[in-house]
């Protein structure tokens, strides 16, 4: 059972609005708005946020009657270009091969492809790197119209950000000569929230969105799990498949209606929930049951069990917050 707040979502939105000044907010809304639903989510941003950035044509399609400049992140294939050149959207180019797909379906409808280009500035993921800009600017025609350049942070850190930003504002100074009004943007939310240096002409905002890189941020998404079974066990039972956990002593196992069919990893096993009231470790996670050793607090039947809400984070070092935004259901 999940639940979304979006009031949360429009407080996170608005404090971003307020960092950023006149710098542009873009909402990162990739992979289903990182599992909240992107049609609702985007309809609750679209009077805050100044763009959408999206990871695929299927995806700017499905918020395209809102009406917002949307940048989709991925190279797409010919067919997908030709989709999303037709309708406006904003297609990035990160290679030479990307920016041929492109070309080529904007001169098969003979509409200028709006583009952003991507640098490489450290990621070593998709980007053109500084030695390559040259023969770019050179291979760009009256098809493409270049209305952005951008990178991604890879760090958190100052030294990290600020290496990569050297690099990438060495790339923008070579490519503004050609692009004089091009949009240029960097920072993801931990760069945002990091310095203003990063913030450039305009943000990336994706998880910060959904209430996480500061305290002041709300989370947006709430997950629940009804008890469906309370099993007595005594020292040296069995608990899960693989006799991983055995009980130390005699105890209360509630049982739990999620496993890792609805998106809660096995390796979150020592992480805890919370049932009325008090924090409760997971000792076993099956595919559509998780077992967690209650000891002596009260738990019944029926029971609600919280697994993710502004007090409950059960990421860990495996498992980050953005894999259980975008997994649990």
């Amino acid at each position: 059972m999940k639940f979304i707040d979006y009031d949360a979502l429009n407080k996170n939105a608005l404090y971003f609005k307020k960092i950023l000044g006149e710098v542009k907010l873009c909402a990162v809304l990739k992979n289903n708005a990182y599992g909240h639903g992107l049609y609702r989510v985007a309809s609750h941003l679209v009077s805050t946020a100044d763009c959408f950035a999206v990871g695929s044509t299927d995806e700017a399609e499905t918020i395209y009657s809102l009406r917002k400049d949307i940048i989709i992140l991925l190279p797409q294939n010919e067919c997908n270009s030709l989709r999303a050149v037709k309708k406006g959207f904003i297609l990035t180019a990160d290679s030479f091969d990307t920016l041929d797909t492109v070309r080529c379906a904007a001169a098969k409808i003979g509409i200028k492809a709006r583009v952003h280009l991507k640098i490489d500035s450290g990621m070593s993921r998709l980007g053109f790197r500084y030695e390559q800009l040259a023969d770019l600017a050179n291979n760009l025609d009256d098809n493409i119209a270049v209305e952005g350049i951008f990178s991604h942070f890879y760090g958190d850190s100052v030294a990290d950000c600020d290496k990569q930003l050297g690099y990438f504002e060495k790339c923008v100074g070579f490519l503004k000569k050609y692009f004089p009004n091009a949009t240029c943007h960097i920072a993801n939310t931990a760069a945002a929230l990091l310095s203003s240096e990063y913030h450039l002409d305009m943000v990336r905002v994706g998880l910060g969105l959904f209430g996480y890189g500061s305290e002041e941020l709300l989370p947006v998404k709430s997950v629940f799990a009804q008890v469906i079974a309370v099993r007595k066990i005594t020292a040296g039972d069995v608990v899960g498949y693989g006799a991983k956990y055995v009980a130390p002593r005699d105890t209360v196992i509630a049982v739990l209606n999620i496993g890792y069919a609805n998106g809660l990893a096995r390796s979150l096993v020592g992480s805890f929930v919370k049932i009325n009231g008090v924090l409760l470790p997971i000792v076993a996670i099956c595919m559509a049951m998780t077992l967690v050793d209650a000891g002596d607090t009260n738990v019944n039947v029926e029971d609600i069990a919280t697994v993710l809400d502004k007090d409950v984070n059960i990421a860990n070092d495996e498992v980050i917050i953005y894999e259980l935004l975008c997994n649990l259901q």
